[in-house]
């Protein structure tokens, strides 16, 4: 028939040239059409080297097990070569973990089931094979906050490939470590930021934030922690390349370190708590109200007699006297919970804000004549002292020696204990005196976010690796003097401040501790082999 003449058959494989990273999973589609025979048809590969390029390499069959050729065989029989039928006419080549050798030339065949030759029966595409550059680190470390307490982290993602690709780069939390991951938000490959859907809400409201900091650096902040912000948080990040057919291929996908962060929660559910001490208290008044359907109330603090708040029927609360200016800064909440929870939450307490808290709830209620009238209840007055907070640490200092010879190493462990067995925030300060005590020279200072800062009188020293200052544990600072010098020697001492974070990004100091002195001296060591003396006396006149 005239149809029969037109049929013609027409192998097509995915167009290249692909471009993928070693030790990656790649695949390659294949599809045939116009064919006549056999409904299912079969697929053959096979790969040419560029060094060899008319020297067929078998790969792998739908038909024949032992089709391919022992480049391949071992990997086909593994597992790591395989092709996945996705139709009777249509395939996929899958390279589980590719090799720098399988670099070269695919071709796709099909066995004629035609009765004649009549159209293609084959087709070729490119396959490139890069290294994998990628790179993606962020500090991990074990993390304690508040309710309400915010959230920075970092992230580096850098990659050094030659060819013009993207990157995506998301941040996600792993509840439990048997539960899957949420997503919290993602810059993805054409810089458009997605939040998860359980964030949604909180990142249109400026409380969910990603930032790229540089050209290789990427940090989350989470305002106002919740509880359910607890788990294993990290992030993952994609190097994505366009195919010649317009699509996108993620090549490589890597994930940082998982940071262990704990949030506690910031008060009690019912009536006047207080949570803490001084710069991380916290006072939360929560009024439950019963069989409140088709009930209005109004909802008033007072503390010492003055108002502080009040949130009416509308749930838009009222602020009174500076108590908007602390709410502005973060320092109050006040809000409906639900139809029966009103909350008011003040943070970072201040001794002013001692005294006696009470609530007052107002139901408006309609009479049978129609009018209105009030009806007012009180909570019992609460009585609330607020203590200063106060470090609880203990600190010592211990070093390799005592006796440090000239050009050896002077190593100072500072290392500090917390009676409550939490640590804050904690910075260090390195400082010399001379043998008397009396001349002290500062070296250098970590600050409780991790920055050093070296004396100027060390910074010679340091710009050849010769002073090193670093936080080497949770509990432990270390100095490190490298090529010690006879003017190093003298009464070493380390001061370390507690610190707790404060409004506005800030910290607020809670106290400070010094540790013993330590006397180093740095011995000068003199050796002669073969050593002449001469002594000139002038000649008595």
């Amino acid at each position: 028939s005239l149809d029969q003449y037109l049929t013609k058959r027409l192998v097509m494989v995915q167009p290249g040239p692909l471009v993928r990273t070693e030790g990656s999973h790649a695949t390659i589609w294949c599809n045939v059409t116009g064919y006549r025979g056999a409904l299912v048809q079969d697929f053959e590969w096979s790969m040419y080297l560029p060094s060899a390029p008319e020297r067929e390499i078998r790969v792998v069959s739908t038909a024949q097990e032992d089709y391919a050729y022992a480049a391949y065989a071992t990997r086909v029989a593994s597992g790591d070569v395989y092709v996945e039928r996705l139709a009777p006419d249509s395939v996929m080549l899958h390279i589980s973990r590719l090799q720098a050798r399988d670099q070269g030339l695919f071709e796709c065949y099909t066995p004629n089931t035609d009765g004649e030759f009549l159209g293609s029966y084959s087709a070729r595409t490119n396959l490139t094979v890069i290294l994998d550059t990628l790179s993606v680190t962020s500090h991990s470390q074990a993390l304690s906050r508040v309710e309400g307490d915010s959230l920075q982290l970092n992230c580096e993602v850098s990659r050094q490939t030659l060819q013009h690709s993207h990157l995506s780069v998301g941040w996600y939390l792993r509840a439990e470590p048997s539960t899957p991951p949420l997503d919290l938000l993602t810059l993805s490959r054409d810089f458009v930021l997605r939040a998860g859907t359980p964030y949604k809400q909180r990142f249109a409201s400026g409380d969910l934030r990603l930032d790229k900091m540089g050209s290789t650096a990427y940090r989350l902040t989470i305002h106002r922690l919740q509880p359910a912000d607890q788990g294993l948080l990290y992030c993952e990040a994609s190097e994505w390349i366009q195919d010649p057919d317009r699509s996108w291929y993620s090549m490589t996908r890597k994930q940082s370190e998982k940071t262990p962060l704990k949030v506690q929660p910031a008060g009690m559910s019912m009536g006047i708590q207080k949570a803490g001490q001084a710069s991380t208290g916290m006072l939360d008044q929560n009024q439950e109200c019963l069989n409140i359907l088709e009930r209005y109330f109004s909802v008033s603090w007072v503390f010492s007699s003055s108002p502080v708040a009040m949130v009416g029927p509308n749930a838009v609360p009222l602020l009174a006297g500076d108590y908007v200016q602390r709410e502005t800064t973060g320092q109050l909440t006040v809000r409906k919970e639900s139809q029966a929870v009103y909350l008011l939450r003040l943070q970072n307490l201040r001794p002013e804000d001692a005294g006696k808290y009470i609530c007052r709830v107002t139901e408006r209620e309609r009479t049978l004549t129609g009018d209105f009238i009030d009806r007012s209840k009180r909570s019992r007055n609460v009585q609330v002292t607020v203590q200063p907070l106060r470090s609880n640490l203990t600190v010592s200092l211990i070093s390799n020696s005592t006796d440090i010879e000239e050009s050896g190493t002077i190593q100072l462990m500072c290392e500090i204990q917390s009676i409550s067995g939490k640590v804050a925030g904690l910075s260090v300060t390195w400082r010399r005196l001379d043998r008397n005590g009396s001349t002290e020279q500062h070296i250098a200072a970590l600050d409780q976010e991790g920055v050093v800062k070296l004396s100027p009188a060390y910074s010679d020293r340091a710009a050849y690796g010769g002073i090193r200052a670093e936080r080497t544990d949770i509990d432990t600072f270390s100095l490190s003097i490298y090529n010690a010098l006879p003017s190093d020697e003298g009464q070493y001492e380390c001061e370390v401040t507690e610190w707790l974070p404060g409004p506005n990004n800030t910290w607020d100091s809670i106290g400070e501790k010094t540790a013993g002195y330590y006397l180093v001296t740095v011995v000068v060591e003199f050796t002669c082999n073969t050593c002449f003396f001469s002594v000139v006396a002038p000649y008595p006149t």
